[in-house]
């Protein structure tokens, strides 16, 4: 392979994207992603990309690091008064080396771009390195705007407007649900155009460091765009073109986790998931938005692309909505990854034979800069092998592994297995027989439990984590991001 010191890199993260709703590239002729699908057609498409852990910020330290954050091992003691609490939902470790830091000692120029704002809560390090960074603000419950400009029944009016009509149960969800959408309409109250959406803010905010740095060889953005995370709120235009029929229920935006599909009506759900596939349109547009400036730049050939998920969520599938560690199902940890490389792909080529992890990311643009890979990273594995090689199996990935809170994944080709880390309630899926998880075979098959458990304590390499309590919260259980800890 060619190798290139001397370019343009670009690491687009979108938060919950769902690979099996990005598009025809990933099969799904129902969403319209256009722009994702024209990006693949330049793109290295890789079919067995996961996470090593979950959620969103346990992600963003592998991908910032190059390092697993499972088995969760590290976490520091910190102050914060953050809302969200689990295994891994903690700053970078202060041993690690931030990928800013990394590309500073190639002389690259670093941006980081994000609205992804749980990275810059109390305690977080996720700016540390970068030249240049910007936090886009007021998404989901941003400590952002204070105050509502109108009167209380005014705000309560619109939240109404926005959460299941099957109240009486669950309440104490509910009043979360409500919590969070006061916060976020509040903090969204002067939003009118599409330009002030988050997606929009996000990458005219990068365009804007890619213009004035133009003529800076060595310039890496790292864009983290929040959506499609829920609140699933994308203008009219985008959430109604999903919908069969006239709707007139509520907006159902933000869904509350776990197993509360009998809060939803059918049209509520199907009102939800149309939702959700409208902010993954909202998003595909204004990432076509930002790769046809870089190509007006004249900068798009010769650069290095990366888009990449962090996770999915569950949209009523297996009964569970949310991003829950029982129900770390395809449908939350299948990730989307395509690489476009410098210079021209004849065409979209894909990678279906290896698993690779999110964290390989940092050992692929040392390998596309013809560089060391650093030995703190040589866990993960270099994918710019792929632009001239055909499809194949890197060796030891065969299988992955991913943690959340007090919960395993484990999957290869032949069975999925999902565990809590002491080793109680296995759900064992044969995926030649049932490619869609749906039977759990864990019953009479302890040898196959037992085998694929002591794969997860290999990559542990310790002791799982089995306990995990709040020290912020008396009652805990109210909030519904507690969810991770189930």
């Amino acid at each position: 392979m060619l190798f290139v010191s001397n370019m343009k890199i670009f690491l687009v993260i979108f938060d919950t994207l769902r690979k099996d709703h990005t598009g025809k590239t990933y099969g799904n002729s129902w969403i319209q992603t256009p722009h994702f699908d024209e990006f693949a057609k330049d793109a290295i498409v890789f079919d067995k990309a996961y996470p090593e852990s979950l959620p969103t910020i346990p992600v963003r330290r592998a991908i910032h690091t190059g390092i697993r954050t499972f088995p969760f091992n590290n976490d520091l003691p910190f102050r914060t008064d953050d809302f969200v609490e689990a295994p891994g939902w903690s700053p970078i470790p202060h041993d690690h080396t931030h990928i800013s830091e990394h590309l500073n000692r190639q002389n690259y120029l670093t941006t980081f771009i994000t609205s992804t704002y749980h990275q810059f809560k109390p305690c977080m390090n996720f700016q540390l390195g970068f030249d240049e960074w910007h936090l886009i603000r007021g998404h989901e419950y941003d400590k952002f705007k204070p105050t509502f400009k109108g009167s209380r029944s005014d705000l309560n009016s619109i939240v109404k407007k926005h959460i299941p009509k099957k109240t009486s149960r669950n309440r104490g969800e509910v009043q979360v649900q409500k919590l969070l959408l006061k916060k976020y309409f509040t903090n969204i109250q002067d939003r009118k155009k599409e330009e002030e959406w988050f997606p929009a803010k996000t990458f005219k905010k990068a365009l804007e460091s890619i213009e004035l740095s133009k003529d800076v060889k060595n310039h890496f953005v790292l864009i983290d765009e929040f959506d499609p995370h829920e609140p699933w709120n994308p203008p009219a235009t985008y959430w109604k073109e999903y919908l069969e029929n006239d709707y007139g229920g509520s907006k159902i935006i933000q869904p509350i986790y776990g197993q509360n599909l009998n809060l939803l009506s059918k049209e509520e759900l199907k009102c939800m998931r149309s939702c959700y596939a409208g902010e993954v349109s909202l998003c595909d547009s204004w990432f076509g938005y930002f790769i046809e400036r870089v190509k007006q730049m004249e900068l798009y050939e010769d650069s290095l692309i990366i888009l990449i998920s962090d996770h999915g969520h569950n949209l009523g599938e297996h009964g569970s909505i949310g991003k829950v560690p029982q129900y770390m199902f395809p449908e939350l940890v299948d990730l989307p990854l395509m690489i476009k490389p410098p210079g021209n792909m004849s065409g979209t080529k894909r990678v279906g034979k290896s698993y690779v992890y999110n964290y390989d990311i940092l050992a692929t643009i040392f390998g596309f800069l013809g560089k060391e890979i650093p030995k703190e990273i040589e866990g993960s594995k270099d994918l710019s092998v792929f632009v001239e090689d055909g499809d194949h199996l890197i060796e030891g990935r065969d299988y992955i592994t991913c943690g959340m809170s007090l919960w395993t994944l484990y999957k290869d080709n032949d069975y999925a297995l999902i565990t809590k880390n002491d080793k109680s309630d296995p759900k064992l899926f044969d995926l030649a027989k049932d490619p869609e998880w749906k039977i759990n075979i864990a019953d009479g098959n302890s040898d196959i439990i037992d085998n694929k458990f002591n794969i997860i304590e290999s990559d542990a390499q310790g002791e799982l984590i089995q306990d995990f309590q709040s020290e912020r919260f008396e009652n805990f259980e109210d909030w519904y991001h507690n969810t991770y800890l189930l």
